[in-house]
Protein backbone atom coordinates (compact mmCIF):
# COMPACT_ATOMS: atom_id res chain seq x y z
CA UNK A 1 0.00 0.00 0.00
CA UNK A 2 1.87 3.25 -1.17
CA UNK A 3 1.92 5.95 1.92
CA UNK A 4 0.41 9.08 -0.48
CA UNK A 5 -2.59 7.36 -1.66
CA UNK A 6 -3.17 5.84 2.29
CA UNK A 7 -2.69 9.38 3.57
CA UNK A 8 -5.54 10.96 0.79
CA UNK A 9 -7.62 8.83 2.35
CA UNK A 10 -7.54 9.25 5.90
CA UNK A 11 -7.09 13.19 4.94
CA UNK A 12 -10.66 13.00 3.29
CA UNK A 13 -12.28 11.20 6.42
CA UNK A 14 -11.20 11.72 9.48
CA UNK A 15 -10.19 15.31 9.66
CA UNK A 16 -6.43 14.47 10.03
CA UNK A 17 -4.37 16.87 7.90
CA UNK A 18 -0.86 16.42 9.03
CA UNK A 19 1.37 13.68 8.86
CA UNK A 20 2.78 14.72 12.48
CA UNK A 21 -1.44 14.28 13.83
CA UNK A 22 -1.50 10.94 12.00
CA UNK A 23 1.66 9.81 14.20
CA UNK A 24 -0.06 10.82 17.00
CA UNK A 25 -2.77 8.61 16.59
CA UNK A 26 -1.12 5.92 15.50
CA UNK A 27 1.30 6.35 18.35
CA UNK A 28 4.43 6.16 16.92
CA UNK A 29 7.63 8.00 15.55
CA UNK A 30 7.78 10.27 12.49
CA UNK A 31 10.82 8.40 11.74
CA UNK A 32 8.34 5.35 11.06
CA UNK A 33 6.14 7.67 8.61
CA UNK A 34 9.11 8.13 6.42
CA UNK A 35 10.34 4.34 6.68
CA UNK A 36 6.48 3.92 5.25
CA UNK A 37 7.24 6.45 2.56
CA UNK A 38 9.62 3.89 1.20
CA UNK A 39 7.77 0.28 2.35
CA UNK A 40 4.95 0.37 2.20
CA UNK A 41 2.28 1.03 5.09
CA UNK A 42 1.76 -1.52 7.80
CA UNK A 43 -1.29 -3.31 7.71
CA UNK A 44 -2.10 -2.23 11.30
CA UNK A 45 -2.36 1.52 11.01
CA UNK A 46 -5.52 0.83 8.55
CA UNK A 47 -7.14 -1.15 11.54
CA UNK A 48 -6.27 1.35 13.76
CA UNK A 49 -7.88 4.27 11.69
CA UNK A 50 -10.88 2.23 11.02
CA UNK A 51 -11.54 1.60 14.66
CA UNK A 52 -10.90 5.18 15.36
CA UNK A 53 -13.70 6.54 12.72
CA UNK A 54 -15.83 3.57 11.17
CA UNK A 55 -13.66 3.64 8.17
CA UNK A 56 -13.50 0.64 5.64
CA UNK A 57 -9.98 -0.63 6.19
CA UNK A 58 -10.24 -2.35 2.52
CA UNK A 59 -11.18 1.03 1.08
CA UNK A 60 -8.17 2.92 3.20
CA UNK A 61 -5.89 0.23 1.29
CA UNK A 62 -7.39 0.13 -2.22
CA UNK A 63 -9.61 3.08 -2.54
CA UNK A 64 -12.34 0.83 -3.93
CA UNK A 65 -16.02 -0.41 -2.05
CA UNK A 66 -17.45 1.40 1.04
CA UNK A 67 -15.94 4.10 2.51
CA UNK A 68 -17.33 3.12 5.32
CA UNK A 69 -18.09 0.02 7.93
CA UNK A 70 -21.69 -0.94 8.96
CA UNK A 71 -21.66 -1.52 12.47
CA UNK A 72 -23.15 -5.54 12.61
CA UNK A 73 -24.84 -5.76 15.80
CA UNK A 74 -22.23 -3.48 17.42
CA UNK A 75 -19.39 -5.24 16.93
CA UNK A 76 -16.05 -3.99 16.58
CA UNK A 77 -12.77 -5.88 15.44
CA UNK A 78 -9.36 -5.43 17.43
CA UNK A 79 -6.19 -5.99 15.67
CA UNK A 80 -4.14 -9.11 16.75
CA UNK A 81 -0.65 -8.53 16.90
CA UNK A 82 2.07 -11.13 15.79
CA UNK A 83 4.24 -9.28 19.38
CA UNK A 84 3.57 -11.81 22.60
CA UNK A 85 3.34 -10.72 25.90
CA UNK A 86 5.48 -13.14 28.03
CA UNK A 87 4.61 -13.96 31.29
CA UNK A 88 8.21 -16.24 32.11
CA UNK A 89 11.76 -15.19 31.71
CA UNK A 90 10.99 -12.32 29.35
CA UNK A 91 11.82 -13.46 25.48
CA UNK A 92 9.67 -12.33 23.01
CA UNK A 93 8.35 -11.63 19.65
CA UNK A 94 8.03 -8.26 18.54
CA UNK A 95 6.51 -7.28 15.27
CA UNK A 96 3.82 -4.51 14.39
CA UNK A 97 1.96 -8.00 11.99
CA UNK A 98 -1.13 -8.38 12.05
CA UNK A 99 -2.22 -11.92 12.23
CA UNK A 100 -5.71 -12.11 13.18
CA UNK A 101 -9.13 -9.82 14.37
CA UNK A 102 -10.76 -10.52 17.61
CA UNK A 103 -14.31 -8.93 17.45
CA UNK A 104 -15.12 -6.80 20.97
CA UNK A 105 -18.65 -4.97 21.64
CA UNK A 106 -18.11 -1.35 20.09
CA UNK A 107 -19.84 0.39 23.33
CA UNK A 108 -17.84 -2.16 25.53
CA UNK A 109 -14.80 -1.06 24.24
CA UNK A 110 -15.55 2.62 24.03
CA UNK A 111 -16.03 2.56 27.77
CA UNK A 112 -13.06 0.62 28.97
CA UNK A 113 -10.31 3.22 26.73
CA UNK A 114 -9.37 4.09 23.12
CA UNK A 115 -10.61 1.51 20.85
CA UNK A 116 -8.11 2.81 18.00
CA UNK A 117 -5.07 2.58 20.26
CA UNK A 118 -6.15 -0.96 21.11
CA UNK A 119 -4.57 -4.33 19.88
CA UNK A 120 -4.58 -8.29 21.70
CA UNK A 121 -1.91 -10.06 21.90
CA UNK A 122 -1.12 -13.91 23.37
CA UNK A 123 0.36 -14.76 25.99
CA UNK A 124 3.27 -17.31 26.37
CA UNK A 125 4.72 -18.28 29.66
CA UNK A 126 3.60 -19.26 33.16
CA UNK A 127 4.93 -16.86 35.21
CA UNK A 128 1.24 -15.23 35.51
CA UNK A 129 -0.77 -18.64 35.71
CA UNK A 130 -3.44 -19.02 36.57
CA UNK A 131 -4.47 -15.19 35.98
CA UNK A 132 -3.16 -15.67 32.59
CA UNK A 133 -2.26 -19.14 31.04
CA UNK A 134 -0.01 -19.79 28.06
CA UNK A 135 -1.60 -19.02 24.98
CA UNK A 136 -4.62 -16.42 26.19
CA UNK A 137 -5.13 -13.86 24.37
CA UNK A 138 -5.01 -10.30 26.06
CA UNK A 139 -6.75 -7.06 24.94
CA UNK A 140 -4.30 -3.69 25.67
CA UNK A 141 -5.15 -0.49 25.09
CA UNK A 142 -1.68 1.56 24.57
CA UNK A 143 -2.92 4.59 25.30
CA UNK A 144 -3.29 3.82 29.40
CA UNK A 145 0.54 4.08 29.75
CA UNK A 146 0.71 6.07 32.98
CA UNK A 147 0.91 3.50 35.77
CA UNK A 148 -2.14 3.11 37.97
CA UNK A 149 -0.98 1.34 40.96
CA UNK A 150 -1.60 -2.79 41.06
CA UNK A 151 -2.51 -3.21 37.61
CA UNK A 152 -1.89 -5.89 35.09
CA UNK A 153 0.08 -3.76 32.06
CA UNK A 154 2.29 -5.04 29.22
CA UNK A 155 5.58 -3.20 29.58
CA UNK A 156 9.22 -3.61 27.89
CA UNK A 157 12.08 -3.82 30.05
CA UNK A 158 15.63 -4.03 27.77
CA UNK A 159 14.94 -6.38 25.38
CA UNK A 160 11.99 -7.55 26.65
CA UNK A 161 8.14 -7.67 26.50
CA UNK A 162 5.94 -9.00 29.47
CA UNK A 163 3.03 -8.91 30.79
CA UNK A 164 3.31 -8.04 34.86
CA UNK A 165 1.19 -6.20 37.90
CA UNK A 166 2.63 -3.72 38.72
CA UNK A 167 2.96 -1.54 41.86
CA UNK A 168 5.07 2.34 42.32
CA UNK A 169 6.16 3.64 45.19
CA UNK A 170 8.41 6.62 45.64
CA UNK A 171 11.54 5.91 43.60
CA UNK A 172 10.46 2.01 43.36
CA UNK A 173 8.89 0.25 40.21
CA UNK A 174 7.94 -3.47 41.38
CA UNK A 175 6.62 -5.99 38.44
CA UNK A 176 4.77 -8.65 40.13
CA UNK A 177 4.16 -11.74 38.74
CA UNK A 178 1.28 -14.07 40.10
CA UNK A 179 3.26 -17.41 39.94
CA UNK A 180 4.88 -17.28 43.10
CA UNK A 181 7.78 -18.85 41.82
CA UNK A 182 8.66 -16.37 40.10
CA UNK A 183 10.01 -13.46 42.09
CA UNK A 184 9.12 -9.76 41.90
CA UNK A 185 11.42 -7.63 39.52
CA UNK A 186 12.03 -4.31 41.37
CA UNK A 187 13.32 -1.21 39.33
CA UNK A 188 15.39 1.93 41.25
CA UNK A 189 16.82 5.11 40.50
CA UNK A 190 17.99 5.03 36.74
CA UNK A 191 16.88 1.65 36.60
CA UNK A 192 13.34 2.87 36.14
CA UNK A 193 14.00 4.91 32.82
CA UNK A 194 14.41 1.59 30.98
CA UNK A 195 11.06 0.59 31.99
CA UNK A 196 8.45 1.14 28.50
CA UNK A 197 4.89 0.86 29.57
CA UNK A 198 3.23 -0.09 26.46
CA UNK A 199 0.01 -0.61 27.51
CA UNK A 200 -2.72 -1.36 30.44
CA UNK A 201 -4.64 -4.96 29.87
CA UNK A 202 -7.86 -4.75 29.75
CA UNK A 203 -9.29 -7.84 29.42
CA UNK A 204 -8.15 -11.83 28.54
CA UNK A 205 -9.59 -14.84 27.44
CA UNK A 206 -8.95 -18.73 28.19
CA UNK A 207 -7.34 -20.99 25.71
CA UNK A 208 -8.78 -24.42 26.11
CA UNK A 209 -6.97 -26.26 23.11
Amino acid sequence: MKFDDFFQRVVQTTGISTQKELAGLLGIEPAAITLAKSRGVPKAWSLIIAAAFGVNPAWLKTGSGPVYLREQGGTQLVPKVAARACAGGGSFELSDTVIDELPFDRSWLARKGNPGRMVAMEVVGDSMSPELEPGDNILIDQSQNRVVDNNLYVVGLADNIQVKRIQVRPGLVMLFSTNQRYSPVTLQGDEIDTLRVVGRVLWSSRAYA
